[in-house]
Parts: C-alpha cells; sequence; structure tokens
C-alpha cells in the first residue's frame, strides 16, 4: 500500500508545492457518512455475539473456549465523542444474566458519552482472552471518513468489483499523523490502516476494515452493511474481530534454528468474534448528547 491518492491529480498552492487532489469517491463517501451519522443515531438493535478462543499458550483453564452473548444494542454519533455502540447485555450462552444494568434507564439519567463509558466497563467481563479491547464498536472504521479526521488519513483506488449488479471501488487506507483514532493503555498513539467498499455514485460505504497493532498484538474489525427495508437505510448487518498475540509455538522452527523451549512456547492466543445483528428500530427514550 502506497499511501496516496490514485487519482493522480494534483493542486498547486500559493507557494508553488503540490498536494494530491481530493477523490471524488472519497468526497461522496464523507457526504454519505456526514449524513449517516444522523441516519444510525437513535436506532437500537438486537446483536448475537460469538467469542472463540483459537488457540492459547499458556492456556486458561479456567477461560472458556467458546462464549455467545445476547444483547440490545444502541447506535449513537455524538459529535465531540464520535461513535458509540452501547450495549445492555441480556443473555450468556442461552442462559438470562440475572444481574445487568438498565439500559433506558441509564440514558433517561446520564448523558450519552457517560452511559458508553459506564456500560463499556461493565460489559468487558464478559470478554474472551488476555487481550484488553474495548472499542469493539462496529461503526469504528467510519471515522476514517469523518470531517474532524479524514486529514490525517490517505487513501488509494485499490480495485473495482460488481456486486448485486453494482459497481463499487475498494479504497485502501492509512492513517499517517496523530492524534489517532485509537490509543495503547499507556496514552501513546496507533496508526490504523485498512479498506472501505465505496459504491461510487452514491457514496455509500458497504464494507469496512481496519487493521492495527498494539505492541504484539494484530487486531482487525471488519463490518459489512446491508440496507434495512423497515427503516430504509443501510445497517450494519455482520461484524468481525480477529485478534492475535505472540509467538504461535505450533509454528515448526526451521532446520537448523536453535532456540530454547521456552521461548518456542512463551506466549501466545488467536481469538474470533462474530456480531450478526436484526430487529432494528428506532430508539425512543430521550437522552442528553452532551
Amino acid at each position: 500500500m502506497r499511501g496516496v491518492i490514485a487519482s493522480g491529480a494534483l493542486v498547486a498552492l500559493a507557494g508553488g508545492a503540490q498536494v494530491p487532489a481530493p477523490d471524488p469517491i472519497i468526497e461522496a463517501a464523507a457526504a454519505y457518512v456526514r449524513q449517516y451519522q444522523q441516519e444510525l443515531t437513535s436506532v437500537v438493535a438486537q446483536e448475537t455475539y460469538t467469542q472463540r478462543v483459537l488457540a492459547q499458550v499458556p492456556r486458561d483453564s479456567g477461560m472458556p473456549e467458546r462464549r455467545t452473548l445476547k444483547s440490545e444494542i444502541f447506535f449513537m454519533f455524538a459529535p465531540g465523542h464520535d461513535w458509540m455502540a452501547i450495549r445492555e447485555v441480556t443473555e450468556m450462552d442461552q442462559l438470562p444474566v440475572a444481574e445487568r444494568l438498565n439500559l433506558r434507564a441509564a440514558l433517561q439519567t446520564l448523558s450519552a458519552p457517560e452511559v458508553a463509558r459506564k456500560f463499556k466497563a461493565y460489559n468487558s467481563r464478559y470478554n474472551l482472552g488476555r487481550i484488553e479491547r474495548n472499542f469493539n464498536e462496529p461503526t469504528l472504521s467510519l471515522l476514517v471518513l469523518d470531517d474532524r479526521h479524514r486529514a490525517r488519513f490517505t487513501f488509494e483506488r485499490v480495485r473495482t468489483a460488481r456486486i448485486g449488479g453494482e459497481d463499487r471501488v475498494v479504497m485502501a487506507f492509512r492513517e499517517r499523523k496523530a492524534p489517532t483514532l485509537i490509543w495503547d493503555l499507556e496514552g501513546e498513539p496507533v496508526f490504523s490502516s485498512g479498506e472501505l467498499t465505496i459504491e461510487p455514485k452514491s457514496g455509500r460505504v458497504t464494507r469496512a476494515m481496519l487493521s492495527l497493532t498494539i505492541g504484539s498484538a494484530q487486531m482487525t474489525l471488519t463490518t459489512t452493511y446491508g440496507l434495512d427495508e423497515r427503516l430504509g437505510i443501510w445497517v450494519p448487518v455482520r461484524f468481525g474481530e480477529h485478534y492475535r498475540d505472540g509467538t504461535d509455538a505450533r509454528v515448526p522452527r526451521p532446520r537448523g534454528v536453535r532456540t530454547r523451549t521456552a521461548t518456542a512456547t512463551q506466549y501466545f492466543e488467536e481469538v474470533v468474534c462474530e456480531a450478526r445483528y436484526s430487529a432494528f428500530r428506532k430508539f425512543e427514550v430521550k437522552t442528553r448528547i452532551r
């Protein structure tokens, strides 16, 4: 990935310098996201979220290898706070959750960002794996096109496709400047990259993939969008997460390479998650955005 705008057009600045002209597809996609931030706000859906620990060295015998959660998920975009996906977990492995926070009551008494922080911290206890994570919003990658963040990214057209009778363009992106969308636990910037699949005429984003590396951990988040006939808008229908950390001890070492056994099996983990969404509807409880 070269990280440049593939159109190749240049705009001359007053001092004689040249910068890439805005790609019309990115401009269309940015306009679409600007409208979408309003359309998806106050929409609620049912989420079925499955986590699987594919590998773990050393193995945590007290951690299950698989977990399925059912939640009510509330989508909101708050200017200055970006996207929020607020979950009220109602069921774990087909059993009702006995003690849970009341999402609707919280939204009536707290601001949306306060509710998001509270529920995110509370729901993290359901995560499988040792990799700490708290940014599993399916709409997170759309921030690449947001007016406040877009200038920090470079874009490149990498391929075209025809899907369902519609032309699509796949745009690769790479974050080049801080402040970044994501920080690590020490507050250091984490630079992301990925791909956006866009309908050229409408600017609609139908698939988004975001990748990042934090220390030795590699993470990929992929969201697929589809049309919801009832609401008349495109909504997240599938959200996949892939986390991989450490050195896979199952990978054979080349002949002639001598390593200590402790080094070869010191630490490795791979976790995959998949969320599917249904029953989209408007959320009518009033809440404060601030």
